[in-house]
Protein backbone atom coordinates (compact mmCIF):
# COMPACT_ATOMS: atom_id res chain seq x y z
CA UNK A 1 0.00 0.00 0.00
CA UNK A 2 2.75 2.54 0.60
CA UNK A 3 4.29 1.27 -2.65
CA UNK A 4 1.62 2.70 -4.45
CA UNK A 5 0.41 5.08 -2.58
CA UNK A 6 4.11 6.67 -3.36
CA UNK A 7 4.47 5.76 -6.78
CA UNK A 8 1.30 7.09 -8.23
CA UNK A 9 2.38 10.57 -8.74
CA UNK A 10 5.53 9.97 -9.88
CA UNK A 11 4.49 7.65 -12.69
CA UNK A 12 1.80 10.04 -13.74
CA UNK A 13 4.67 12.76 -14.47
CA UNK A 14 7.05 10.52 -15.90
CA UNK A 15 4.47 8.91 -18.53
CA UNK A 16 2.90 12.18 -19.89
CA UNK A 17 3.81 15.15 -17.87
CA UNK A 18 2.34 17.90 -20.55
CA UNK A 19 -0.61 16.00 -20.07
CA UNK A 20 -0.73 16.25 -16.83
CA UNK A 21 -0.08 19.91 -15.79
CA UNK A 22 -2.64 20.51 -19.26
CA UNK A 23 -5.69 18.70 -17.19
CA UNK A 24 -5.06 20.77 -14.08
CA UNK A 25 -5.23 23.98 -15.93
CA UNK A 26 -8.83 24.90 -15.17
CA UNK A 27 -10.56 28.26 -16.13
CA UNK A 28 -11.99 30.27 -13.47
CA UNK A 29 -12.96 33.32 -15.09
CA UNK A 30 -14.18 35.12 -18.38
CA UNK A 31 -10.43 36.20 -20.08
CA UNK A 32 -10.02 38.98 -22.65
CA UNK A 33 -9.46 36.20 -25.23
CA UNK A 34 -12.62 35.29 -24.82
CA UNK A 35 -14.31 38.14 -24.98
CA UNK A 36 -12.73 39.26 -28.04
CA UNK A 37 -13.70 35.57 -29.90
CA UNK A 38 -17.13 36.35 -28.23
CA UNK A 39 -17.30 40.16 -30.12
CA UNK A 40 -16.08 38.36 -33.29
CA UNK A 41 -19.10 35.90 -32.95
CA UNK A 42 -21.18 38.64 -32.31
CA UNK A 43 -19.94 40.07 -35.98
CA UNK A 44 -20.16 37.08 -38.42
CA UNK A 45 -23.91 35.99 -36.44
CA UNK A 46 -25.50 40.00 -37.10
CA UNK A 47 -23.94 39.51 -40.76
CA UNK A 48 -25.16 36.00 -40.58
CA UNK A 49 -28.76 36.69 -38.82
CA UNK A 50 -32.63 36.83 -41.22
CA UNK A 51 -33.59 38.54 -38.07
CA UNK A 52 -31.05 41.54 -38.16
CA UNK A 53 -30.92 41.80 -41.56
CA UNK A 54 -34.72 41.87 -42.02
CA UNK A 55 -34.58 44.81 -39.39
CA UNK A 56 -32.07 46.66 -41.44
CA UNK A 57 -33.60 46.02 -44.62
CA UNK A 58 -36.83 47.90 -42.95
CA UNK A 59 -34.92 50.68 -42.09
CA UNK A 60 -33.82 51.36 -45.96
CA UNK A 61 -36.17 51.68 -49.11
CA UNK A 62 -38.44 49.52 -47.79
CA UNK A 63 -39.80 51.75 -45.34
CA UNK A 64 -41.04 53.76 -48.53
CA UNK A 65 -41.80 51.40 -50.85
CA UNK A 66 -45.65 52.35 -50.30
CA UNK A 67 -45.26 56.31 -50.46
CA UNK A 68 -43.49 56.42 -54.07
CA UNK A 69 -45.01 54.67 -57.11
CA UNK A 70 -43.79 54.58 -60.80
CA UNK A 71 -45.92 53.83 -63.39
CA UNK A 72 -44.52 52.65 -67.41
CA UNK A 73 -46.52 52.19 -70.27
CA UNK A 74 -45.23 52.13 -73.47
CA UNK A 75 -47.53 51.69 -76.13
CA UNK A 76 -47.85 51.45 -80.05
CA UNK A 77 -50.41 53.31 -82.89
CA UNK A 78 -50.57 51.99 -86.10
CA UNK A 79 -51.80 54.43 -88.94
CA UNK A 80 -53.38 53.06 -92.11
CA UNK A 81 -54.28 55.29 -94.98
CA UNK A 82 -55.26 53.27 -97.04
CA UNK A 83 -53.41 54.22 -99.60
CA UNK A 84 -50.67 53.22 -102.34
CA UNK A 85 -48.90 56.17 -101.98
CA UNK A 86 -49.59 57.06 -98.28
CA UNK A 87 -47.75 53.96 -96.74
CA UNK A 88 -48.78 52.67 -93.20
CA UNK A 89 -47.18 54.84 -90.13
CA UNK A 90 -46.52 53.13 -86.58
CA UNK A 91 -45.97 55.29 -83.88
CA UNK A 92 -44.40 54.63 -80.49
CA UNK A 93 -44.76 56.32 -77.32
CA UNK A 94 -43.62 55.87 -73.88
CA UNK A 95 -45.72 56.63 -70.93
CA UNK A 96 -43.50 57.88 -67.72
CA UNK A 97 -44.97 58.45 -64.35
CA UNK A 98 -44.29 59.23 -60.75
CA UNK A 99 -47.05 59.81 -57.63
CA UNK A 100 -45.67 60.62 -53.99
CA UNK A 101 -47.81 60.37 -51.52
CA UNK A 102 -47.55 62.55 -48.58
CA UNK A 103 -49.55 61.22 -45.73
CA UNK A 104 -47.71 57.78 -46.29
CA UNK A 105 -44.32 59.72 -46.19
CA UNK A 106 -45.18 61.55 -43.25
CA UNK A 107 -45.94 58.20 -41.63
CA UNK A 108 -42.75 56.49 -42.74
CA UNK A 109 -40.65 58.75 -40.82
CA UNK A 110 -42.73 58.77 -37.90
CA UNK A 111 -41.86 54.94 -37.63
CA UNK A 112 -38.49 55.14 -38.56
CA UNK A 113 -37.30 55.29 -34.36
CA UNK A 114 -39.36 51.93 -34.62
CA UNK A 115 -37.79 50.26 -37.06
CA UNK A 116 -34.46 51.44 -35.50
CA UNK A 117 -35.70 49.75 -32.28
CA UNK A 118 -36.64 46.71 -33.70
CA UNK A 119 -33.12 47.07 -35.46
CA UNK A 120 -31.16 47.40 -31.77
CA UNK A 121 -33.35 44.39 -29.93
CA UNK A 122 -32.43 41.83 -32.77
CA UNK A 123 -28.97 42.75 -32.48
CA UNK A 124 -29.15 42.46 -28.60
CA UNK A 125 -30.93 39.38 -28.90
CA UNK A 126 -28.50 38.00 -31.08
CA UNK A 127 -25.51 39.31 -28.82
CA UNK A 128 -27.13 37.61 -26.23
CA UNK A 129 -27.62 34.11 -27.91
CA UNK A 130 -24.12 33.89 -28.76
CA UNK A 131 -22.60 34.84 -25.29
CA UNK A 132 -24.99 32.34 -23.81
CA UNK A 133 -24.23 29.22 -26.07
CA UNK A 134 -20.12 30.47 -25.93
CA UNK A 135 -20.34 30.03 -22.14
CA UNK A 136 -21.70 27.02 -22.12
CA UNK A 137 -19.58 25.60 -24.85
CA UNK A 138 -16.75 27.14 -22.69
CA UNK A 139 -18.07 25.08 -19.48
CA UNK A 140 -18.32 21.66 -21.37
CA UNK A 141 -15.01 21.92 -22.91
CA UNK A 142 -14.08 22.11 -19.47
CA UNK A 143 -16.13 19.33 -18.51
CA UNK A 144 -14.27 17.31 -20.80
CA UNK A 145 -10.90 18.11 -19.60
CA UNK A 146 -12.02 17.17 -15.67
CA UNK A 147 -13.46 13.99 -16.73
CA UNK A 148 -10.29 13.42 -18.74
CA UNK A 149 -8.43 13.86 -15.81
CA UNK A 150 -9.92 11.50 -13.99
CA UNK A 151 -10.05 8.99 -16.58
CA UNK A 152 -6.01 9.30 -16.35
CA UNK A 153 -6.09 8.05 -12.50
CA UNK A 154 -7.34 4.57 -13.75
CA UNK A 155 -4.54 4.73 -16.44
CA UNK A 156 -2.15 5.42 -13.86
CA UNK A 157 -3.76 3.16 -11.30
CA UNK A 158 -3.60 0.30 -14.43
CA UNK A 159 0.75 1.06 -14.56
CA UNK A 160 1.28 0.90 -11.33
CA UNK A 161 -0.22 -2.56 -10.55
CA UNK A 162 1.39 -4.27 -13.45
CA UNK A 163 4.36 -3.02 -11.72
CA UNK A 164 3.68 -5.18 -8.57
CA UNK A 165 2.40 -7.83 -10.48
CA UNK A 166 4.62 -10.34 -8.80
CA UNK A 167 4.08 -9.18 -5.25
CA UNK A 168 0.13 -8.68 -5.41
CA UNK A 169 -2.07 -10.42 -8.73
CA UNK A 170 -3.21 -7.07 -10.32
CA UNK A 171 -6.79 -6.92 -10.52
CA UNK A 172 -8.21 -5.13 -13.83
CA UNK A 173 -9.51 -1.65 -13.00
CA UNK A 174 -10.96 -1.32 -16.27
CA UNK A 175 -13.97 -3.10 -15.90
CA UNK A 176 -17.21 -3.22 -15.50
CA UNK A 177 -17.56 -4.50 -12.46
CA UNK A 178 -15.48 -1.46 -11.43
CA UNK A 179 -18.25 1.27 -10.15
CA UNK A 180 -15.28 4.06 -10.07
CA UNK A 181 -14.36 2.80 -13.32
CA UNK A 182 -18.27 2.91 -14.84
CA UNK A 183 -19.18 6.12 -13.43
CA UNK A 184 -15.59 7.84 -14.79
CA UNK A 185 -16.20 6.47 -18.43
CA UNK A 186 -19.81 7.49 -18.53
CA UNK A 187 -18.86 10.99 -17.19
CA UNK A 188 -16.06 11.03 -20.10
CA UNK A 189 -18.62 10.20 -23.07
CA UNK A 190 -21.28 12.61 -21.50
CA UNK A 191 -19.09 15.86 -21.77
CA UNK A 192 -17.67 14.82 -24.56
CA UNK A 193 -21.51 14.28 -26.23
CA UNK A 194 -22.23 18.02 -24.49
CA UNK A 195 -19.18 19.44 -25.52
CA UNK A 196 -19.87 18.59 -28.92
CA UNK A 197 -23.88 19.60 -28.76
CA UNK A 198 -22.67 22.82 -27.18
CA UNK A 199 -20.23 23.76 -30.26
CA UNK A 200 -23.05 22.31 -32.87
CA UNK A 201 -25.74 24.99 -31.22
CA UNK A 202 -23.15 27.73 -30.72
CA UNK A 203 -21.97 27.43 -35.04
CA UNK A 204 -25.99 26.82 -35.50
CA UNK A 205 -26.52 30.98 -33.43
CA UNK A 206 -23.91 32.33 -35.45
CA UNK A 207 -24.57 30.87 -38.75
CA UNK A 208 -21.18 28.62 -39.02
CA UNK A 209 -19.78 25.08 -39.73
CA UNK A 210 -18.62 23.40 -36.43
CA UNK A 211 -14.70 23.38 -38.61
CA UNK A 212 -15.31 27.05 -39.21
CA UNK A 213 -16.62 27.81 -35.69
CA UNK A 214 -13.26 25.75 -34.56
CA UNK A 215 -11.19 28.41 -36.90
CA UNK A 216 -12.45 31.60 -35.60
CA UNK A 217 -12.40 30.41 -31.70
CA UNK A 218 -8.45 29.28 -32.02
CA UNK A 219 -7.83 32.77 -33.53
CA UNK A 220 -7.06 32.12 -37.25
Amino acid sequence: MFMVGYSLPTIASEANPSQADELEILQTNITQNDFKIIERLVTIAERNSSEVLEAKSAMGWRAFQDVVSIELSPSLTTTNYNSPDDPEERESSFYFSISLDPMKLISAFQKKPIFKARLHEAKQQKRLAVIRYYLAYLQARQAVKIAAYRMQNFTNSQRIASLNSQTNPPHSLKSLANADYVAAATEMLNSNAQEQAALAELAACVGLSTSAMMTVINGR
